[in-house]
């Protein structure tokens, strides 16, 4: 068996109640199954006596049509990961997302259906796609799903958590094949032009964002059909950006804060101003004493109290403070999560509990997923979501903002960045959350505005009273990020 199989039965083995009964192969195997008990029964696929078993599924790592004795057998049937866009493309899972230049790779854990070009969908996610390596896109195919047949096993165990909503049928419209010798060879080149376009860009083009508002709640995003007005701040010196801003009038003064960047120094932190002075900015006192990046400054309030949580991934913790001297001064109250590095930590309150939710800081970005936890109180103590992570998808999985509740139903602004980083803001609608269930659908999509003054990017859509505070990013040349750069390929 391949690693990740391995790694597959390992997490499976290791949910309460769940053992292995028997194995199914078209040959005996050799050598015992690693991540399965050393002496578990077999039986052949052909002819095989599985009416002895009980089954409650069967975990399927070939490739192979299965009879319909197998596929009809199990109660929940047979489940089989199928990697790479399934319904256009399959065979060669990440080669044509590669080849066809495919903003994101698609993975699924399904149930078998009798019809070999029929699956019901049990998980989905998307990752963006390693457009400079075959082998790097494939690989982070199979070790970020390895946890799913485990996530299916607590829900089932949790009662079908979330089974009452009809499952996805796909249908694919082509059969397996694979790439030609001269697909390969025209791939190569692709590639060398993507790698000089990407090595270009990194010296030559670089992010800058900056802070704007919006006077329209932001609830009236989900029906928005055209680009709002936005009142831009004054742009920032071309060594530095403004972004993740938070806003709140807190003792009848109305702030924003917000992530301020230095490219020379490679190193963020928080900065507070009046919506109408953004030019008398005051660097904020907040975050571990030992100094680390600083972004995404969360604010709330709670019992009276003005509270906010940074993100402070580089120390690996989520940290809550209280307001000590407004704005400038905060004190630290509560380690939230610790040993672990997290992106843009978000509170909110939903049906008497507090929740959290975050995304992983993982290989090539914290984009794709979507971590939560809930607590009585915002201290804690913080418990973790039986189905973390969650969701796996880079086009709307990490936190992009401020919860809101609209028509009474919950929304949540997560970011895409299935294109660049923080393309544009997508908004979801969540249709289930409990500790042992979770749910969202796609409700609105919020680009920026491809004629504005930051066309290329929109990432945090955050209230402010009656008015929505949002970011937009620019590419331009900058020096610093420049030089970084260049010390950075020398190294």
């Amino acid at each position: 068996m391949e690693d990740w199989q391995s790694r597959c039965l390992e997490v499976l083995m290791s949910v309460p109640g769940v053992r292995a009964e028997v194995s199914i192969s078209m040959e005996p195997p050799q050598v015992p199954l690693r991540g399965a008990p050393a002496e578990l029964p077999n039986v052949p696929m052909s002819g095989g006596r599985l009416s002895d078993y009980d089954l409650d599924f069967i975990i399927c790592f070939l490739d192979a049509d299965l009879p319909a004795q197998i596929i009809d057998r199990p109660r929940h049937g047979v489940w089989r990961y199928q990697f790479g866009d399934w319904v256009n493309y399959r065979g060669s899972p990440g080669f044509w997302e590669v080849y066809e230049h495919c903003e994101v790779t698609s993975a699924m854990l399904v149930r078998v259906h009798r019809d070999p070009d029929t699956v019901v969908v049990l998980r989905q996610g998307f990752l963006r796609t390693r457009q400079l390596s075959v082998r790097k896109n494939r690989q982070q195919m199979l070790e970020r799903f390895t946890h799913w047949p485990a996530q299916e096993c607590r829900a089932i165990a949790a009662g079908g958590a979330g089974r009452g909503r009809a499952p996805t049928v796909l249908q694919s419209i082509r059969r397996p094949r694979s790439p030609t010798l001269w697909q390969r060879a025209l791939l190569a080149a692709r590639i060398a032009a993507r790698a000089a376009a990407t090595g270009f860009r990194a010296l030559f083009r670089h992010d800058q964002w900056n802070v704007g508002i919006v006077d329209r709640p932001i609830a009236d995003f989900l029906t928005l059909t055209t680009t709002p007005e936005i009142c831009w701040l004054p742009a920032t010196r071309r060594s530095e950006m403004r972004a993740d801003p938070f806003g709140i009038v807190f003792g009848g003064r109305p702030m924003i804060f917000c992530e301020h960047y230095n490219y020379g120094e490679n190193l963020g932190y928080i900065v507070a101003f009046d919506a109408q002075r953004a030019d008398d900015a005051i660097r904020v006192r907040i975050g571990p004493q030992m100094p680390v990046h600083l972004s995404y400054p969360f604010l709330f309030e709670a019992g009276g109290r003005l509270l906010c949580v940074p993100e402070s991934s580089a120390a690996k913790e989520i940290a809550l403070y209280e307001s000590e001297e407004f704005p400038q001064r905060w004190r630290r109250i509560a380690t939230l999560i610790e040993g672990r590095g997290f992106a843009d930590a978000t509170l909110f309150q939903y049906q008497g509990r507090w929740w959290l939710s975050a995304s992983d800081v993982a290989d090539k970005g914290a984009n794709s997923e979507l971590y939560l936890w809930f607590a009585p109180a915002p201290e804690g103590p913080w418990q973790a979501h039986t189905g973390n992570p969650v969701k796996i998808d880079v086009r709307s999985a990490r936190p992009a903002g401020t919860p809101f509740v609209a028509g009474g139903v919950l929304y949540r602004p997560a970011q895409d960045c299935s294109s660049t980083y923080g393309a544009r803001v997508t908004i979801n609608r969540v249709l289930a959350l409990t500790p042992d269930d979770f749910f969202e659908e796609v409700a609105a999509t919020v680009d920026p505005d491809p004629e504005g003054r930051y066309p290329a990017g929109l990432h945090t859509l955050s209230t402010f009273g009656d008015k929505t505070l949002l970011d937009g990013k620019r590419t331009i040349f900058a020096a610093g990020e420049f030089l970084r750069t260049v010390r950075h390929f020398l190294g």
